[in-house]
Order: structure tokens, then C-alpha cells, then sequence
């Protein structure tokens, strides 16, 4: 086979990975931000089907009759890339989740900043742990992970066969409850810290009610806040690179439950 000279068969074959590699891409985190220019997302997509091609062309794909029939197994890879990318985007939930949870303790709950990779609002702890954890997942090659269950999923899934069943669906209730633990144990240590901070100025109100606490308690809760975001950074590292490190068994489980 030479580089853009196929035969009718191996066009075909071409389009499944096209497909199920596009979507991936597309909607996968970091890569699928809007902030990456269409062209190098379209170059990266073709570069990675290229590279993937060889490896799974001399798998048995279905031969459809008929552009419907075509049309059906392309919904059906782009359906697969979608469920693989779903479970790759949960991590970065994950951290959103537990960064508005901090700063709603803090009372940063109004300070929004625009997203990049979603074009949403997101507070500002949670795009500054959001950034970090886009570090630590290309640092520890989970981009590579994503690279690998592309070419899996080829020897695992059979487009003609692919179907979802409730184990699909309970492992895929399954990444999402591990994503929200994930999101309350990386806000907790802040969070513990601001809640003792609240009860401790809710007992001098008690005590001492000429003592504006509200005025006296806001800086304090910021300043705790930011100090234990700080302290907590190895944490936070750690949690996602335990995180990271089962999202390999995931893939796998959803990849075989299709």
C-alpha cells in the first residue's frame, strides 16, 4: 500500500479509522479545544489515521452494500470515538468540579474566566487546576494512552457487531462516579480548611457580636484559601496520576463492553 494510492477495499477500511479517529480528536480533551487551529487539527487526524492504518488493514472490516449500509457503520465509529472520548474528558470535569467547589468556599464563585478548551466560564481556581492538570496529562503520556485505544478498539470492536449493553452503560456510570470522587477529593484538604475556618468565626460572632466577622472573615477565608491550594499541589498531582493510571483499565472495560 502506498500513501494515498489505495484500492477500493482499503479506501473503505481508511474510512472507518478516518472516522473513529476524527471524532476522538475532535472532541478529546486539549486537542479538541477550540483554541487549536481547524487545519492542524485536520493535519493531526489525517497524520494519526495514517499512522494507525498499517496496523489495522489486514483486520476483517465489513464490506457494506450500498452508501446506506456505509452510512450506518460510519455512525457506528463515530458513536465508539465518541464513548472513548467521553471517558478521556471526564478527568478534566473532574478538576472543573473540584476548582468551583473551592472557589464557592472562598467566595470566588462570581470570578469567571473563559475556558479555552469548552468556551465556557469556569472559575478561576478551576481553569488555574485545569491548566495544571492538562501539564501532568501530557507529563505522564496519557495522550499516548488515547493513541493506543484507538488501535485497540480496531482489534476489539467490530463495527458490524458494535452495540451498547448495560455493562456499557454501568462502566460508563462507573468513570463518571470515579470523575465526581475524584472532583470532592481534590477540593477537600481546601475545603476542610475553610469549613473550621467558618465554624471557628461563627463561635467568636457568638461570643463576641461586636465583632464584624463578615468584614474580618472574607480575607481570611481568601488567604486560607490560597495557602492551602498552594500546600495541596503535590495532592493534587498525586490524585491525578492515580487517576491517569486507571483510565488505561477503563478504556479497556468500555472498549469490551461495545
Amino acid at each position: 500500500m502506498e500513501i494515498l494510492n489505495f484500492n477500493p477495499a482499503e479506501l473503505e477500511s481508511f474510512l472507518y479509522v478516518f472516522v473513529r479517529v476524527g471524532v476522538i480528536i475532535l472532541f478529546s480533551p486539549i486537542l479538541g479545544s477550540g483554541a487549536v487551529p481547524v487545519k492542524l487539527r485536520i493535519g493531526l487526524i489525517l497524520l494519526i489515521s495514517f499512522l494507525v492504518f498499517p496496523s489495522v488493514k489486514l483486520l476483517a472490516m465489513p464490506q457494506p452494500r450500498g452508501g446506506f449500509a456505509l452510512a450506518l457503520y460510519m455512525i457506528s465509529e463515530a458513536t465508539i470515538g465518541l464513548a472513548i472520548a467521553y471517558a478521556a474528558r471526564l478527568v478534566f470535569a473532574a478538576v472543573q468540579l473540584g476548582g468551583t467547589m473551592i472557589d464557592f468556599q472562598m467566595g470566588f464563585g462570581v470570578v469567571n474566566v473563559i475556558d479555552p478548551q469548552t468556551a465556557s466560564q469556569v472559575s478561576i481556581t478551576a481553569q488555574f487546576q485545569n491548566i495544571l492538570a492538562i501539564f501532568i496529562f501530557l507529563a505522564t503520556d496519557v495522550h499516548h494512552l488515547i493513541i493506543q485505544t484507538i488501535v485497540d478498539s480496531f482489534h476489539t470492536i467490530d463495527p458490524s457487531k458494535f452495540a451498547f449493553s448495560s455493562a456499557t452503560m454501568e462502566i460508563v456510570v462507573q468513570l463518571f462516579a470515579a470523575a465526581f470522587v475524584t472532583g470532592i477529593k481534590l477540593a477537600a484538604p481546601v475545603m476542610a480548611i475553610l469549613f473550621f475556618i467558618s465554624v471557628g468565626l461563627g463561635l467568636v460572632a457568638r461570643t463576641v457580636p461586636q465583632m464584624n466577622v463578615f468584614i474580618l472573615g472574607f480575607p481570611l477565608q481568601i488567604a486560607a484559601g490560597l495557602i492551602m491550594v498552594g500546600l495541596s499541589m503535590s495532592l493534587f498531582s498525586a490524585m491525578l496520576q492515580d487517576y491517569f493510571a486507571g483510565l488505561a483499565g477503563g478504556f479497556r472495560g468500555l472498549l469490551q463492553s461495545m
